[in-house]
């Protein structure tokens, strides 16, 4: 029976191992947000992910996510951005170069949870965002270092 599961954990992907988690989040920008909102991922494992059956999760809406640039295989220590209009994005960040998702979403100016998910229900990272926690329509960023969020000069990618 052991050799069994040793068998299916080493043949099976391991989505539910990955260790995705969310590392930036630019959701009121100054001026007019639309389409202009994105996150950053951060694949902390010691694997590469293969993105494609992820979601981002806001609202209570999962947002399937589509490659637009890049690889959908983050690697080890590598990052991903998930922007909400992927042309925009690009139109603000011209020399961003890296992995580039569209997910379709709108994120609140006065808060809430978002999540990236492997699939449509494991939750691999989350975080309650509120303008409290900085990035308020002032050009910041909330970005994580360690186990804590702080507002900062936006850094994709």
């Amino acid at each position: 029976m052991r050799t069994f599961i040793i068998s299916i954990c080493v043949l099976l992907p391991c989505t539910a191992c990955a260790q995705v988690e969310l590392d930036e989040v630019m959701y009121d920008l100054p001026g007019s947000d639309d389409g202009r909102e994105w996150i950053e991922i951060h694949n902390v494992g010691t694997d590469a992910v293969d993105m494609t059956d992820f979601r981002f999760s806001e609202s209570g809406e999962n947002h399937k996510l589509v490659l637009k640039q890049g690889s959908a295989t983050v690697p080890s220590d590598g990052y991903a951005v998930i922007a909400n209009d992927s042309v925009k994005f690009l139109l603000d960040w011209p020399a961003f170069s890296g992995t580039l998702f569209d997910g379709s979403f709108s994120l609140s100016n006065t808060g809430e949870t978002i999540s990236i998910k492997a699939g449509t229900t494991s939750v691999l990272s989350e975080i309650t965002y509120d303008p409290g926690l900085g990035g308020g329509g002032d050009g910041l960023s909330l970005q994580k270092n360690a186990t804590v969020w702080y507002a900062g000069t936006p850094t994709p990618g």
